[in-house]
This record gives structure tokens, C-alpha cells and sequence, in this order.
């Protein structure tokens, strides 16, 4: 039997703003999501545009220094980027107020003096670990593309404004001709995607390809639509014969899309909505894979609230050990935390960094399974008996 599954995404590609903020660190699960997405990125076969030089400034500055010409104002111009991981903040978003994945900020102070200019950049890169780790039904194989594509997207932000300050004649030109009351030219990072959009195209591509599947784009330009809104033809489930037993599961994401949906006449795919401006073109990608075989989902048990609001009063000493581990016999109960052979509480001295734990789970500095972890190993030591 044939049959089609559409999923619509909304795109979150991250943008790059020149600003100077204070710098908060990482928390260490932004920290952990980046070092296992940097390894994947550089573990990758595909081809794709070299990032070294950002990827360089994460580890020790990269410094550009060059020379003006003679006629010039300034006589000589010392570039020094640095790059760190940063906490990600909610409140940078895409024009349009549309949280991303990440971003990449220009932080360079400017300094001129004796005719010699230096570019002094702290950047950041930023990556929302919500988005990266949201369990939002997509297909685990389009999840795995997709972060990647987030890392690369803002790396790339970094390496074609390094490209510029390497070996743009015009830039270097006006770097060269810089007045002190002149602003440095960051357009070169690509604020609007203009280079980045098919260099991340073809690194999809290749990843969906290698991934089992086919990605496609169209675009919907202003002529295609009737004041913004639209009904196109996008393809036909017969051009994907390898998919037509199994049935054909296609997702889309749209930059300059909205209220997309799919539709079927006949074999006909057709896709539907409204350009958000309407003077310029929508793009969409469109991921077709077969359907894998459905599995039967197994739904956890949540943990309940009061079970954390009793471990953040514990830590405040505000109830009594007693009361928090019949918190902790409930969740073995439930089989979120599973033991073998368990038997009654005995109540045994529990160490104080457990308290810290509690603290910590209830402020949400750390999440379910570390908390769950440890309490699980105190029991299996006999620290903590139920």
C-alpha cells in the first residue's frame, strides 16, 4: 500500500549582529552539546567550505596583519580574532523575533594610532541547546543533519568575514582609509545569507544523501503568488519510484514562509501559504525519505513536581529526610528509577553534596537524569536504603 507523510518545520537559521556585551560562559550542557557536534562536524566526508581558520581561533588567536599603500591614511592594519563558546541568549533572535539555533557575534574593538589601525575581535558563537535537544517527533536522521547544519551555519558567519580580512582588496582598502569616526564594514559575514544560503544547501544535501534520502528546493518567487499567498505544484509521489512501496515521508523548511501545508491532487504534491514579505522569494527545502518501520512508542512516566519541590525544601532543610525519600520510594514505584530486589528504608546518613544535588535539580541546573543518576548509585552503594 502507498502512502505520503508531510511534516512542516519552521526554519531557525541564526544571525550574526556586531555588538559588545558582558560574556557569560557556557552552562555545561551547552558546553557538552558543542564539543559532541564540533567532533561530528569535523569527523564529516562531505564536501563543504573550509572553516579551519574559525575553528583555529577557538584554540589561540588568529592574527592578519597587512600593510596599507602609501598613499593611503593609515599606514598599517593588525586584525586579531578570538572565538569562545558563549551562553546562549533568547533575547538575540532573527529579524522577525524568531529564536534560533544559534549565532555568531563580531566583537571587535578599534583602535587607531600613528597611522596603524587594530582590530582587537572577541567573538562568540552561541547555540540553543533547546532546539538542539527538543524531542519534537522529527526524524532522528533529519535531527542529526539539521545540528550540524546549525554549527556550520555559524562557523561559516565567522570564516567569510576572516576570508574578507585575509584577501578582500576592497576591504583592506578601506580598512587602509579608515578615519577614526569610520565604521568597519561586517557585511562580509553575511548578515543576509546571501553566500551562506547555498553553501549550507549543498552540505545538506550531501548529508541527507548520505542519510538515505533525496532534498530538493524550490523557490517561490513574488510572480508565483496572488498578494503574498500561493498554491504550487512542488513534485509528484511518482518521481520517487524507491519510495513508492514503503511510503513517502516529506519535510519541509521554508525561509520566508508561513501557514505552509501540504496537499495532494492525485499523485500532485502541492504546497500552500503565504510569503511573509512579500517582495521577496520563499525558499523551500523539501527532505523525502521512505518510511521507516513504525515503532511502538513507550510512554515515560513524568516525574512529578512535587517530588522536585520536595528536594529543593530538603536542601532547605525545611522537611525532614523521611519525607524526601518517600519522594524517591514513589519514583522507584513508578520504575524511574529501577532496582532489583528492593526492599524497605532503613534510613541511612546521606551526605551533604546529595543536598547540593537537590538544590541543584530543583533550580533546574541540572536536569532529570543526572539528579536520577545519583540517587540511583546511592542506593546501589547502601548509602540510601527503601
Amino acid at each position: 500500500m502507498r502512502y505520503v507523510l508531510f511534516v512542516v518545520l519552521t526554519l531557525l537559521f541564526a544571525n550574526i549582529i556586531p555588538v559588545f556585551a558582558v560574556y557569560n560562559e557556557p552552562t555545561t550542557r551547552e558546553q557538552e552539546i558543542f564539543n559532541k557536534l564540533l567532533t561530528e562536524f569535523e569527523q564529516l566526508e562531505v564536501k563543504k567550505k573550509d572553516v579551519s581558520d574559525t575553528l583555529k581561533s577557538f584554540k589561540k588567536p588568529l592574527v592578519n596583519t597587512f600593510a596599507c599603500q602609501n598613499t593611503d591614511t593609515n599606514e598599517l592594519v593588525v586584525n586579531v580574532v578570538k572565538t569562545r563558546l558563549a551562553k546562549f541568549n533568547e533575547t538575540q533572535a532573527h529579524e522577525g523575533g524568531i529564536i534560533t539555533g544559534g549565532t555568531y557575534t563580531w566583537q571587535c574593538s578599534v583602535t587607531s594610532a600613528q597611522k596603524k589601525i587594530t582590530m582587537d575581535c572577541n567573538n562568540e558563537i552561541r547555540l540553543n541547546p533547546d532546539v538542539l535537544t527538543q524531542d519534537d517527533g522529527r526524524d532522528a536522521r533529519i535531527k542529526r543533519v539539521e545540528n550540524l547544519l546549525i554549527l556550520y551555519h555559524e562557523l561559516l558567519h565567522g570564516q567569510l568575514m576572516i576570508d574578507a580580512i585575509k584577501s578582500s582588496e576592497k576591504w583592506r582598502h578601506d580598512v587602509c582609509n579608515k578615519q577614526i569616526d569610520d565604521s568597519i564594514d561586517y557585511s562580509y559575514a553575511d548578515k543576509d545569507h546571501k553566500i551562506i544560503n547555498p553553501l549550507q544547501t549543498e552540505f545538506v544535501s550531501q548529508l541527507i544523501e548520505k542519510e538515505g534520502g533525496i532534498m530538493f528546493v524550490k523557490e517561490i518567487t513574488p510572480a508565483d503568488t496572488e498578494n503574498g499567498t500561493f498554491v504550487r505544484k512542488i513534485g509528484n509521489l511518482n518521481d520517487f519510484p524507491e519510495y513508492i512501496k514503503i511510503g513517502i515521508h516529506v519535510t519541509l523548511r521554508g525561509t520566508n514562509l508561513a501557514n505552509t501545508s501540504f496537499s495532494s491532487s492525485g499523485s500532485d504534491i502541492m504546497l500552500s501559504g503565504n510569503l511573509i514579505n512579500k517582495t521577496q522569494s520563499g525558499i523551500a527545502w523539501f527532505y523525502v525519505f521512505g518510511n521507516p518501520e513504525e515503532k511502538p512508542k513507550i510512554e515515560k512516566p513524568q516525574i512529578p513536581t512535587w517530588i522536585k519541590k520536595n528536594a529543593g525544601q530538603w536542601a532547605e532543610n525545611t522537611i525532614s529526610t523521611d519525607e524526601f525519600l518517600k519522594g524517591i520510594e514513589y519514583l522507584i514505584q513508578l520504575k524511574i528509577i529501577n532496582l532489583p530486589d528492593a526492599e524497605q528504608h532503613t534510613g541511612h546518613k546521606i551526605p551533604l553534596w546529595v543536598k547540593n544535588n537537590a538544590k541543584w535539580w530543583y533550580e533546574e541546573k541540572i536536569d532529570d537524569k543526572t539528579f536520577l543518576n545519583s540517587i540511583q548509585y546511592l542506593i546501589s552503594v547502601g548509602i540510601i536504603s527503601v
